[in-house]
């Protein structure tokens, strides 16, 4: 009967490891991630940050990052410069400790989204 009574005392001990394994997995690298809540601010934002980081006017559809962490841009022909762009562009939407974040997929650079709501996808989900 005595391991029994301990066990109250185990998970009170085990409680904060519990906890700091959570906080642990967030300070770590960002993870995919769908937005939550949608306003004319956030998507006037996630606009420019997607405009920024592939060095063109863009403008995303309304329902971009609410099913899927990824927006695929499709081009064709060359840029001005003579160039040719590459077939297929792809945009991640991140969740870090910073927040939502947009990326250019094979790029470091991130642009934080501080207007817009998003949370991490389930790696149970995916």
């Amino acid at each position: 009967m005595k391991p029994i009574a301990n066990i109250p005392l185990l998970l009170v001990l085990a409680f904060p490891l519990i906890a700091s394994c959570g906080s642990a997995a967030m300070s770590g690298q960002p993870a995919p991630a769908l937005l939550t809540a949608t306003d004319a601010q956030c998507r006037m934002q996630l606009n420019s940050a997607a405009s920024e980081l592939i060095g063109k006017p863009l403008t995303l559809a309304d329902d971009a990052f609410i099913k899927n962490d990824m927006v695929m841009l499709t081009t064709v022909g060359q840029s001005a410069s003579g160039r040719m762009t590459p077939p297929t562009i792809i945009l991640r939407l991140l969740r870090s400790d910073q927040g939502c974040q947009l990326r250019l997929e094979g790029g470091e650079r991130m642009v934080t989204l501080p207007a817009c709501n998003c949370r991490a996808l389930d790696s149970e989900k995916k």
